[in-house]
């Protein structure tokens, strides 16, 4: 079952562009995970320093892959130093049929 994962996460507005540089590392690792298909990352338009990743897996389990990654881990130390609150994290699947 194919999943786009949603990251919302709020930067430091003097940080962005470092937190470009991260994110672009980020988006280069995933794509070496099993699974990944996909991303785009959308800035806030009344307020720049909101950025939301969206990204597409193969399934669940691919993204869990990454979510728990050391590579991931490592990138998130560097961003939550600046970022003004933690990131929110959720999964969505296509349709209005239940996950099983």
């Amino acid at each position: 079952m194919v999943i786009k994962v949603l990251i919302k996460r709020h930067f430091k507005p003097e940080h962005l562009d470092t937190a470009s540089k991260i994110l672009i590392r980020a988006r280069y690792e995933a794509m070496k995970m099993k699974g990944y298909i996909a991303s785009e990352t959308w800035r806030g338009l009344h307020d720049p320093s909101w950025i939301i990743v969206v990204s597409m897996w193969q399934s669940p389990e691919d993204w869990n892959q990454w979510y728990k990654s050391l590579q991931r881990r490592d990138l998130m130390v560097e961003l939550a130093k600046i970022m003004t609150e933690g990131e929110e994290i959720e999964p969505y699947a296509m349709g209005f049929q239940q996950a099983v």
